[in-house]
């Protein structure tokens, strides 16, 4: 055997999964075909993702190279109404202050602390086949960076090669989630407006409606440096190809942007510092997620409509429980290797069931428009104990209380008047929760950067990859 584990993929799912099999004492191979650092796209992080840097180590690293994320403003298509939400409600131990920053600076940080760890990891190293035909161990084909070839083999691989999703592409094992068809582009801004929410760090989620059926992000990773996106329904986008022509991408984009009431200030001097990117195939599922020689971590095995930014997160706490579940594999055998793979999947399924219907609620603005719920007085428990739950929905509370989340959800789809609910209570209670945008200051956020400097030091000009 080459390796203990080999893991393809250098991403954050698959760098943490070598980080903590290496600090479990096992030898693993990480196959990136990227030479790092490579841009991404997925800017935002959320406040759980603290505790996975803490343990890993980088914490304080990451802090240095990234801008700070209080919370998150929800804004209405008419760009008038809207909401914040701020992690420090629910959490109190340095947890409430999460983060944004270039994906580039980001990952090249977890693959480097792998290998600071002992992981032995190859960059544009391109895995070509795979064999599990033995199912105890894995073989795959690697071309290295020089062009010579080579099978690897290891007792277990663990795909982390994100949306490329190796292993379910080779197997014709993806799924999509049926009414989760969109699309995104995207780019980055400089020279732009910050108004007071991206001054104090908030990123903005606007909502398009209609028969776009989906929403803009706006994104402070730096001091004057915007990542701007938007989802849209594929059927909408193949309607806008028809009219547009040859430069769809770009002219859509930018009629997106345009039509954006809320965006018109803060681009009105501003200028595109790239050109604008496609992501598509954008909701899938593999529903086998492991095996006896394979486990699928992150975006390889499920990739969901990222507008709570909770990817990175799900594909670090899932990285994590796949090393726990192979620790257990190796040390006391198949049996009970198999029953603490089931145990823990059986919750990641969970998750992602939650993430799901997280995401569906937000394509439901009849139902819950979150632009038009923040904070209300005391005294309406059911109101409080619904933004509560949000609160820890947005801050990436999805494996812990998966089950109770659900069943609020469900309940919550069952009663169609509950915006009317929330718009008599928050008229009742006078209650304007948006003014003071979490009460953090430029310095406050930005400060940490060089003055001057459009992102942090050590990041590089944003040319995220085409899909």
């Amino acid at each position: 055997m080459d390796f203990d584990v080999v893991i393809i993929g250098g991403g954050p799912g698959g760098s943490t999964c070598a980080t903590y099999l290496r600090k479990m004492g096992y030898t693993v191979g990480v196959f990136e075909k990227a030479i790092f650092p490579r841009d991404h796209v997925g800017e935002s992080l959320i406040p759980f993702i603290y505790y996975k840097l803490e343990e890993l180590g980088v914490l304080e690293e990451v802090k240095k190279i990234t801008t700070k994320k209080p919370g998150v403003n929800f804004v209405d298509r008419d760009g008038l109404r809207q909401s914040v939400w701020c992690f420090d409600r629910i959490m109190k131990d340095g947890a409430e202050m999460s983060m944004h920053g270039l994906r580039a600076p980001f990952d090249h940080v977890l693959l480097r602390n792998s290998a600071r760890h002992g992981a032995t990891v190859y960059e544009g190293a391109l895995v070509k086949d795979v064999d599990l035909s033995n199912p105890q161990q894995a073989k795959i084909r690697v071309c290295f960076v020089d062009g010579s070839e080579r099978w690897i083999t290891a007792r277990f691989l663990v795909d982390a090669s994100g949306q490329n999703s190796f292993l379910a592409s080779k197997t014709g094992k993806k799924k999509p989630y049926e009414g989760l068809d969109r699309l995104a582009l995207f780019t980055h801004w400089i020279h732009t407006n910050y108004d007071s929410a991206l001054k104090g760090g908030l990123i903005k989620i606007m909502y398009l409606g209609g028969e776009k059926l989906g929403w803009l992000w706006v994104i402070p990773v730096g001091r004057n440096h915007l990542s701007i996106g938007v989802t849209l329904n594929n059927a909408y986008v193949r309607e806008q190809k028809k009219l547009l022509g040859e430069n769809w991408k770009k002219l859509l984009y930018t009629q997106e942007v345009q039509e954006a009431i809320g965006l018109r200030s803060i681009l009105e001097n501003a200028s595109m510092e790239h050109d604008v990117q496609i992501l598509g195939d954008y909701s899938y599922r593999v529903d086998q997620k492991y095996g006896s020689n394979f486990a699928y971590v992150g975006d390889a095995g499920a990739f969901l409509d990222p507008i709570f930014s909770s990817g990175i997160y799900v594909a670090m706490e899932v990285a994590h429980r796949v090393a726990n579940c192979l620790d257990v594999k190796f040390k006391s055998g198949d049996t009970t290797g198999e029953e603490k793979f089931a145990a823990e999947f059986q919750e990641i399924d969970q998750a992602y069931l939650l993430i799901e219907k997280f995401i569906r609620l937000f394509y439901e603005p009849d139902l819950l428009n979150f632009s038009h719920a923040g904070g209300v007085e005391d005294g309406y428990q059911k109101i409080l104990n619904a933004y509560e739950i949000f609160h820890y929905l947005l801050a990436g509370d999805f494996f812990l209380n998966a089950p109770k989340y659900l069943h609020f959800i469900d309940s919550l789809n069952k009663e169609r008047n509950f915006n009317q609910f929330v718009h008599y209570v928050k008229t009742q209670a006078n209650e304007f929760a948006t003014e003071d945008f979490c009460r953090y200051s430029f310095d406050d956020i930005y400060g940490h950067l060089p003055a001057g400097e459009q992102v942090a030091p050590g990041l590089l000009k944003a040319t995220p990859e085409q899909p």
